[in-house]
């Protein structure tokens, strides 16, 4: 049986809209993929929780980037897409989850077709693992947190996934973006080299978004990112840093997006009740 270590690098995700309280209730921990599975896995992961006050912790998420996560747990076992719009999590009680999470693309390799229409879609396990019946999730579950890992990393590697230069140009494309290289499709699609058809085919492929969707998620999340770090946020400001034409267009963008404007998004932050 496969054992994986912990990743000495602590991961954190700049998806969270509320990433102090997401540490303060969650155990999240990370796991290096093994070799043959580094091109195609970003890291294996664990959740646990315990809520011993008997208030639910809500985990509201904004993916980063367009992350495919294949995950096992008592409740509920599947292959979640990346997700398009913001996501609540509940935990209550107490829980674990057993996962791992594919590099931008990677999940493409797995399911050997295009992902288009897949985004906000959970797919069974079974569809793309045809050894991920209830009893190898049973089996998996049972084991310590490092070995379960290892035998959710062996069902991967069963599927002799092949390596290929698509996933690598799509990683290099969101780092950029994050990096704030890029503000249109044109920009990028410049910088590769190639189309902007071809740069939009290639992000429904792989990814099942396109990738106008990528870049205004990372002005959104840097938007919500500069409103936690400032304790009187300047909205003008803002918008005006962020690209925008007026700060009424990024209010809207922010609320059709996020459920909410940039400033009931900062009162909420500011008024959170703590749990311990």
């Amino acid at each position: 049986m496969t054992v994986l270590q912990k990743s000495a690098d602590i991961y954190k995700t700049g998806g969270k809209l509320d990433p102090d309280g997401f540490e303060r209730n969650i155990n999240f921990e990370t796991y290096v993929p093994p070799v043959c599975l580094s091109p195609f896995v970003n890291h294996f992961w664990t959740i646990r929780w315990n809520m011993t006050s008997g208030q639910p912790y809500i985990s509201e998420q904004v993916m980063h980037r367009p992350y495919v996560d294949v995950y096992l747990s008592a409740h509920e076992s599947g292959i979640q897409c990346s997700f398009r719009d913001k996501r609540d999590y509940e935990a209550a009680d107490n829980g674990r989850i057993i996962g791992a999470r594919f590099k931008p693309g990677a999940f493409h390799a797995f399911w050997r077709r295009s992902l288009a229409g897949l985004h906000n879609e959970t797919i069974a396990l079974q569809e793309v693992f045809a050894d991920a019946d209830h009893s190898f999730i049973e089996n998996t579950l049972a084991l310590q947190d490092d070995t379960a890992v290892g035998a959710l990393a062996e069902l991967l590697q069963a599927q002799n996934p092949q390596y290929d230069p698509n996933v690598e140009i799509i990683d290099r494309i969101i780092t950029a973006i994050e990096s704030d290289h890029f503000q249109t499709v044109g920009d990028v699609a410049k910088w590769v080299g190639k189309s902007e058809r071809w740069l939009q085919q290639l992000f429904q492929d792989y990814i099942g978004i396109g990738i106008k969707w990528q870049l205004q998620r990372h002005k959104l999340l840097t938007a919500a990112k500069l409103i936690r770090e400032c304790d009187q946020p300047d909205w003008a400001d803002i918008a005006y840093d962020l690209g925008y034409s007026s700060q009424q267009h990024f209010i809207t963008d922010f609320k059709r997006v996020l459920g909410e404007t940039p400033l009931h998004y900062k009162k909420k932050l500011s008024s959170q009740v703590f749990i311990e």
